[in-house]
């Protein structure tokens, strides 16, 4: 699965004809039979003319520069199939692949429909992934999505009867029905902590775990950002808490990778998934878990194939499941090399930017309470809020079916929160479009 990388298809072949409008929309030449990378490789002049128009220079008006870079994002914008009058928040749940990435998946499963070698070049991933996040390329593992990501690691740790797993009241399920099925399979006990919403600062949070933990905790888990408030948790810290007392740190990080900066090997957790097909705009079914070190050759896989007991492989035996849809993993490869067209700082300014302006839009709205933190530094991404007149789950259909927007509500726990999630293909007007309506809706 490893043996070829990427090649370009022959010319010629079905489908050639709309992959040369596809290129020609992106203002690549026609010649036949170029594939995505061609296509991909063009985006950084395309996308980097629009950049040089949005840089400030001397003399230009304020007025000036920030119309250039909202016209920079109007080009970026172009590049996703989202329908104009859709006002879409919700990359928390899934993020919108852009064309480039929708084009690799497909080109790949008409190769294998052609019985070409799948052509995916897993060291590149790898290679592009540890980059991104800093991490070592041996410590990637790629499951569907962090969900398969936690199992991996709750199915392959050994934890024995009595012992005990920290986790918190603002864990998606994906982080945390993984440790429910082992601790009844194997008599744990799994307590499930509350947070201050919102918390004062990380010390707070901190103290939470300390004064929890007993000498029959094997195990904390936390979401890095919680899907709830979009809170960002201090890892680092709690790596500090947990790995002197010989606790392993486990961290669902279903939203950072695309949404802000990471470095895996700063915050140093035992585990680290997250899910690309949200914040990176990868395609659906593309996970990735990061193993430090020393579990490389110790955590027990929970599929087993060839290769299962190699420990020479280190985190490379996880990755051997059968047969595989490499489309996905197309797709992911895609993925990074448009968040890098982009520009990663870019993206992550720009992200931080519209949830400031919902959370401000918000915060100054009558009857809505905004239960995400105020501060950037405790916050990412997205901002959760209560409403008085109506419960959220009604305003959300409202506006759904009335607006053509779409939100998340945050049921789990009862919490009964709206969330909104904004990304690059969201626009200033949009954030106030949206704003505008949860009002009209609330008045």
């Amino acid at each position: 699965m490893r043996e070829h990388e990427i090649g370009r298809r022959p010319g010629g072949v079905p489908g050639a004809a709309d992959r040369r409008a596809f290129l020609s929309r992106l203002g690549v030449g026609l010649a036949a039979g170029l594939a995505w990378p061609e296509a991909l490789a063009a985006l950084p002049a395309r996308l980097g003319a629009a950049a040089s128009a949005a840089a400030p220079g001397p003399g230009r008006a304020a007025v000036s520069a920030a119309s250039a870079a909202t016209d920079f994002w109007a080009v970026v914008r172009q590049e996703f199939l989202i329908p104009e009058d859709r006002l879409y928040l919700n990359v928390g749940t899934l993020g919108a692949s852009p064309r480039v990435v929708l084009d690799a998946a497909v080109e790949h499963m008409r190769r294998v429909a052609m019985t070409y070698p799948p052509g995916v070049d897993w060291s590149a991933l790898e290679t592009r992934l540890g980059a991104l996040l800093n991490g070592d390329p041996a410590g990637f593992v790629f499951p569907r999505n962090t969900t398969e990501g936690m199992s991996f690691v709750a199915n392959g740790l050994e934890l024995k009867a009595g012992e005990e797993i920290l986790t918190t009241l603002h864990e998606h399920i994906g982080g945390l029905c993984p440790w429910q099925n082992v601790a009844a399979r194997h008599r744990l006990t799994l307590r499930q902590l509350p947070l201050p919403v919102p918390p004062q600062d990380a010390g707070q949070i901190v103290d939470v775990f300390r004064q929890a933990i007993t000498p029959r905790t094997r195990v904390i888990s936390v979401s890095h950002v919680t899907f709830t408030t979009g809170l960002r948790m201090p890892v680092r810290e709690l790596v500090e808490l947990a790995r002197p007392r010989g606790i392993t740190l486990v961290v669902d990080g279903a939203h950072p990778p695309g949404m802000m900066p990471v470095d895996l090997r700063a915050l140093d957790p035992d585990f680290y998934a997250s899910s690309p097909h949200k914040w990176l705009l990868a395609p659906e079914g593309t996970g990735l878990l990061y193993l430090r070190e020393e579990w490389r050759d110790r955590l027990w896989p929970s599929v087993a194939s060839g290769d299962w007991n190699n420990r020479k492989l280190g985190a490379q035996r996880l990755n051997h499941l059968g047969t595989l849809d490499e489309s996905r993993l197309a797709g992911l490869l895609a993925a990074l090399g448009f968040h890098e067209a982009v520009g990663p700082e870019r993206v992550h300014g720009r992200i931080r930017e519209l949830r400031r302006r919902l959370d401000d839009g918000l915060r100054a709205t009558p009857g809505v309470r905004v239960v995400s933190p105020a501060s950037d530094d405790l916050v990412a991404g997205m901002v959760s809020f209560a409403v008085e007149k109506m419960p959220a789950l009604e305003l959300q259909q409202r506006l759904e079916k009335t607006y053509n927007m779409r939100t998340r509500v945050i049921g789990e726990y009862d919490y009964g929160w709206m969330r909104l999630s904004p990304h690059i293909y969201t626009a200033e007007a949009d954030v106030d479009r949206a704003l505008g309506l949860i009002r009209k809706e609330l008045a």
